[in-house]
């Protein structure tokens, strides 16, 4: 594996299917540790005069990586020349990838985190800079900047990777031959007349136009 491949490397993107890249980072030094959070919220509402309660599940809590990365000119990085950006050039970089307001898509750019075998998407949460050392002409020297991301996944992934058959969850199906809107209507609500929901939320001009193999959202619906 090369050098470059061993530096962590953040890719953004405009869209969250991680199409439609904007632009790269390369870290010159990679983070001393890297934390990667999984939660779940429960819903813990207890009875007056229990002792406990069994916890009824609410969500799973998209991941989150935390994690400081170093910006350094007091100190040579492996393989790094004598001529080399400003701490605040590469700060202005880093900042312009993971955080800086896109305004074609009204918000911070899409993010892939990739560094030797670990493999991210996600969109920045926060970032910190700490300013430790300046040069005599004011000038910074080292900064050390605290970054989370959260995790992104697009909706058809999503609930692709939910797979939820309850109608009263949001799910996602791939068409077959023959299927119907008022068909698929009947097998998830017991009622052919909610097509009229699954063809407002998917788009559709005619519920009588359905493709094999495409996938259509399947909503919750109050009955």
């Amino acid at each position: 594996m090369s050098a470059t491949t061993n530096k962590l490397k953040i890719e953004s993107y405009q869209k969250s299917n991680f199409t439609g890249k904007v632009g790269d980072f390369t870290a010159k030094f990679n983070p001393a540790k890297l934390q990667h959070e999984f939660a779940v919220h429960y819903d813990l509402l207890q009875a007056f005069g229990t002792s406990g309660t069994e916890g009824r599940y609410n969500k799973s809590l998209p991941e989150k990586i935390t994690f400081e990365l170093l910006f350094d000119d007091t100190i040579l990085s492996p393989g790094s020349t004598a001529h080399k950006p400003s701490v605040n050039t590469e700060i202005q970089s880093f900042r312009d990838t993971v955080f800086t307001y896109n305004g074609t898509i009204h918000r911070p750019n899409y993010l892939k985190l990739i560094w030797g075998e670990f493999f991210f998407k996600g969109q920045v949460s926060s970032l910190n800079f700490t300013y430790n050392a300046f040069s005599p002409q004011g000038e910074p020297l080292k900064v050390k900047a605290d970054v989370v991301f959260i995790a992104v996944k697009d909706t058809a992934s999503r609930l692709s990777a939910e797979n939820k058959s309850s109608p009263d969850l949001t799910h996602i199906y791939q068409v077959k031959e023959g299927d119907t809107l008022p068909m698929l209507a009947h097998r998830i609500y017991g009622n052919p007349a909610y097509y009229l929901e699954i063809a407002q939320v998917n788009n559709l001009d005619s519920f009588r136009v359905l493709k094999p193999g495409d996938r259509i959202i399947l909503p919750p619906i109050e009955k």
